[in-house]
């Protein structure tokens, strides 16, 4: 995600010295929400420590939203248990975006940065207050276990003839998952079928091409290979190290589903059909 984030015209011209900004901006940030009595709750019970482990075996995780997420104020992510009042969030943010500015991020990188920080932070406030772990360890990681974290959301999932993880209800897409356990990756899928063979490859790829202009965060793409004819699809790949932190894989599966339901809505002309139609 930080590479995603990551401009060549920072101060920091590199990956590597960008996340050490970004640690250092993180702990100020950290310092500054302490010392101030009405909000510095937020971090009760966390150290700076956890804080900067979580951020990097979760942050892959982070997935981009659209652009007009970041005009608005960000939601709190942690469970409702955890959330604090509207007035002391939006306290807390500024204070983050204020952090931001004084050490130079550019202007196009702080609400993005701001929002990547705050939902690592709002998952290790939530993840220490579990009474069990939510998480999957490496070893764990397998179809099945992800099958049944999906299950757990209240879908409806099933591991298919191609030993990959359809989930056709409980979002806003129908989507597949596919674990690959030997390069450490959950990869999303979700395609949309034309009604029939008379419809143009030129039809579908300026769905493509709107939907890419709108969403900006998930890239969707058309195969005009398949003999089904031209089909529109997207692809995101997550990499995970030592956990997979539950909460934060169906976050992503959500925003991925409602990204692609997004595309598929730029159909005005009703020229395609999803997998379960």
């Amino acid at each position: 995600m930080l590479s995603k984030i990551h401009h060549p015209r920072s101060d920091s011209d590199n990956l590597s010295s960008f996340q050490e900004s970004v640690e250092t901006a993180v702990k100020t940030f950290y310092n500054a929400v302490g010392e101030q009595k009405n909000i510095k709750h937020f971090f009760f019970g966390i150290t700076l420590e956890k804080i900067f482990e979580n951020m990097k075996i979760h942050g892959h995780f982070v997935v981009l939203k659209p652009e007009k997420y970041y005009r608005d104020t960000i939601s709190q992510t942690a469970p409702s248990a955890l959330q604090v009042t509207p007035n002391q969030f939006e306290d807390i943010y500024n204070c983050l975006r204020e952090i931001l500015k004084a050490q130079k991020f550019l202007k196009k990188q702080i609400p993005k940065l701001a929002s990547y920080i705050i939902e690592n932070i709002e998952e290790t406030r939530a993840l220490i207050a579990d009474s069990e772990p939510n998480v999957l360890r490496s070893h764990e990681v397998n179809t099945e276990a992800i099958c049944a974290v999906f299950n757990s959301s209240r879908a409806e999932a099933r591991v298919d003839k191609h030993n990959d993880v359809f989930v056709p209800s409980g979002f806003d897409y129908p989507f597949w998952a596919r674990v690959n356990v030997k390069t450490n990756e959950i990869i999303f899928g979700a395609q949309a079928f034309p009604v029939s063979s008379s419809i143009k490859s030129s039809e579908i790829m300026q769905i493509s091409e709107q939907a890419n202009v709108k969403l900006g965060n998930f890239f969707i793409e058309v195969d005009t290979r398949t003999q089904h004819g031209p089909i529109l699809f997207s692809l995101y790949k997550i990499k995970y190290k030592d956990v997979i932190p539950k909460r934060m894989l169906i976050r992503a599966a959500r925003e991925f589903s409602s990204a692609f339901e997004t595309a598929v809505s730029l159909d005005k002309n009703k020229s395609l059909i999803s997998a379960l139609s």
